[in-house]
């Protein structure tokens, strides 16, 4: 699948119960994003979303300038 950056995107779905956990995996640098929706959602609609999750997570990072929002880059919460 063609991501909007012009990329490949590997989708990987798991069903539990009544709701299927998405894991997407941008080809081209590794960028991993998940999410969970209804069981009954329609692939094209999964899919549709973690071509957006993964841009929006792009987008926080090149406005952050670093890979993670945390202090070390890597991002987290210290306590």
């Amino acid at each position: 699948m063609s991501a909007a950056g012009g990329g490949d995107i590997l989708i990987q779905t798991s069903r539990m119960g009544g709701a299927v956990e998405v894991r997407a995996v941008a080809a081209d640098d590794g960028l991993e994003v998940s999410f969970t929706a209804p069981a009954n959602a329609m692939r094209s609609d999964l899919e549709r979303l973690a071509r957006a999750k993964l841009d929006y997570v792009r987008r926080r990072q090149s406005q952050e300038g670093r890979g993670g929002s945390g202090p070390d880059g890597r991002g987290g919460v210290l306590a």
